[in-house]
């Protein structure tokens, strides 16, 4: 009888402590925001005069990529776990278009006002025009990062798994050559300035400038480069260094004679500038870190907490409950 007794009260403690763990991941997982289905399933809008959120849109699963068409004044987003893009009038859904699978990335062609989406497990293109997919653009393998470059009309795929750029023509929606970058590349950017393109490649801490459909450079950025941008104002290009906790600032200058590429590595918070004077060069400058305030408050990255499995730490917690009622 007294057996009977204790596995129940065993049984018991190990159904407590195992309900208290799954509610403290729960807790942990909204403090944190890792799992935020909120987040994965709405659109935020935010008035561009007051700063504030006026409304959040519900659209698919996962949306990802964003971009705006200024012949029709929709945006459009990529929904990457619905395989889906909807396509937003004001603050109202209007259209919800099937394109491949896993969509990722948009980016909007003025010259014939068709929108590529690059979808991530199809490796294809779709290529919508208004609410309508028109034809889907086969390219190289896991594309992501897209841009558009109206010097020659031709968009840039990057293809992560295939470490290539796939360029298409906007005029026949053809794919008419196949650059090879460093490895998985992923985002890409336009410059301006200089008529040429960033392909950032996340593998190789590295980025690939092209000029028509030939690399001309390698610039060394940080550890899991992924993300750039183009800042007319300045003419800086800006790669976001996820596991540096860095953003790497490109710097293009042209000298007389000829051009010359060069890059910094920085701090988020840094806004220091790097101009080569050399001609037909590429460095790269790593700047310490330093602050621009008297405060005290620290201005670097908060760093991602680290949590340690709830499996785990139930088993713990298990094998306790039952050492403590053998003792007993």
């Amino acid at each position: 009888m007294w057996k009977t007794a204790k596995r129940s009260q065993l049984m018991v403690r190990v159904a407590v402590s195992i309900a208290a763990l799954f509610l403290a991941s729960w807790f942990s997982t909204m403090a944190y925001g890792s799992t935020n289905f909120a987040t994965q399933k709405s659109f935020s809008t935010i008035d561009g005069i007051t700063y504030v959120v006026i409304t959040a849109i519900p659209v698919g699963e996962w949306p990802r990529g964003i971009a705006y068409n200024p012949s029709n004044g929709y945006i459009y987003v990529a929904n990457s776990a619905s395989d889906t893009v909807s396509v937003i009038n004001g603050t109202t859904v209007i259209a919800t278009i099937p394109v491949g699978a896993r969509p990722q990335k948009i980016v909007y062609n003025p010259s014939n006002g068709y929108l590529y989406v690059t979808n991530w497990l199809s490796g294809t293109v779709s290529v919508i025009n208004g609410t309508t997919v028109i034809t889907a653009i086969p390219v190289g393998s896991e594309p992501e990062g897209v841009a558009y470059n109206p010097s020659n009309g031709y968009i840039y795929v990057a293809n992560s798994a295939s470490d290539t750029v796939s360029v298409i023509d906007g005029k026949t929606n053809k794919v008419i050559a196949t650059i090879p970058v460093g490895r998985e590349p992923c985002g890409v950017a336009y410059d301006s300035s200089n008529g040429y393109i960033y392909v950032v490649n996340s593998g190789s801490r590295t980025v690939s400038v092209i000029n028509g459909t030939t690399v001309i450079a390698t610039i060394s950025v940080g550890i899991t480069a992924c993300e750039v941008a183009y800042n007319p104002s300045n003419g800086y290009i800006y790669v976001t260094d996820w596991n540096s906790g860095t953003v790497s600032v490109i710097s293009t200058s042209v000298s007389t004679s000829s051009s010359s590429i060069s890059s910094v590595t920085t701090p988020t918070t840094s806004t220091s500038t790097s101009v080569s004077t050399s001609s037909s060069s590429i460095s790269s400058v790593t700047t310490p870190t330093t602050s621009t305030s008297t405060s005290s408050t620290s201005t670097s990255t908060k760093p991602i907490p680290s949590v340690v499995p709830t499996w785990a730490v139930a088993a713990v917690v298990v094998v306790a409950v039952c050492v403590g009622c053998v003792n007993d």
